[in-house]
């Protein structure tokens, strides 16, 4: 190809950029308050899925282990969150207890979070529980979604989980 016809390939490709470029749909108006996170998650929310993914394993295997929790005649693990005071508690009688007895809770950002960690004693020493958020919360939304990392020494820096505990809840309604 001459350096002429590169040139004009070249201007080609460059009018092509600007026109799309230039078509893009302007925003008109407001997008609103972003929505309260801490009304989102306020209430009460039953488990309805639990997974268990092993990142040791090559392909990652996920295991639905959600029959530890949920059982005929048994109310399934019940997370209760109360926005002003901060507090949370559990009620759980099947399945193993990985959110304390309950205690208070925060968001790493109250606008935009991407966690919430949960203050609890165990053993009666003051413990902090760290969940992934799986999607934001609104006071709308119907499903909650949190992932617990688990592994050896998850305090140091260089630390690696082994295990993802993921848990997927409903809202309760009164």
């Amino acid at each position: 190809m001459n350096t002429h016809a590169m040139k004009k390939l070249q201007l080609l490709c460059l009018s092509l950029l600007v026109t799309v470029l230039a078509c893009k749909p302007r925003t008109e108006g407001e997008i609103g308050e972003p929505f309260d996170k801490i009304a989102g998650i306020s209430g009460t929310w039953e488990l309805q899925r639990f997974i268990q993914q092993d990142l040791n394993n090559p392909i990652k295997e996920e295991r639905d282990l959600s029959t530890f929790y949920l059982k005929d005649g048994i109310v399934p693990l019940r997370l209760s969150f109360e926005g002003e005071s901060r507090s949370y508690g559990v009620a759980i009688e099947a399945g193993r207890n990985y959110f304390g007895d309950g205690g208070t809770w925060r968001f790493d950002d109250d606008v935009y979070p991407s966690f919430v960690t949960l203050t609890t004693l165990i053993d009666e020493e003051e413990t902090e529980l760290v969940f992934k958020l799986g999607s934001m919360v609104r006071t709308f939304d119907n499903t909650l979604r949190l992932a617990l990392d688990r592994g050896c020494d998850l305090g140091t820096p260089d630390a690696v989980p082994t295990v993802i505990y993921r848990f997927e809840f409903n809202r309760i309604t009164d």
